[in-house]
């Protein structure tokens, strides 16, 4: 019997990072991309895109 837990991935980074981030997954999947928090609804285009969602956390 295994002990699993649900869990996701998280990075910690910073805007620029973010943004730099952004910038090369766009190259690589040759796609726009759209940042925006958890909280927020983006709408879909009808082309190839990319959507990174991004989440503040209090320290």
């Amino acid at each position: 019997m295994s002990n699993a837990i649900d869990t996701r991935p998280v990075i910690r980074a910073s805007a620029p990072d973010i943004a730099a981030a952004a910038e090369f997954l766009s190259m690589l999947f040759d796609a726009p991309i759209t940042i925006t928090s958890a909280s927020d609804e983006v709408s879909a285009p009808p082309e190839r895109h990319l959507v990174l969602i991004v989440s503040e956390k209090a320290p």
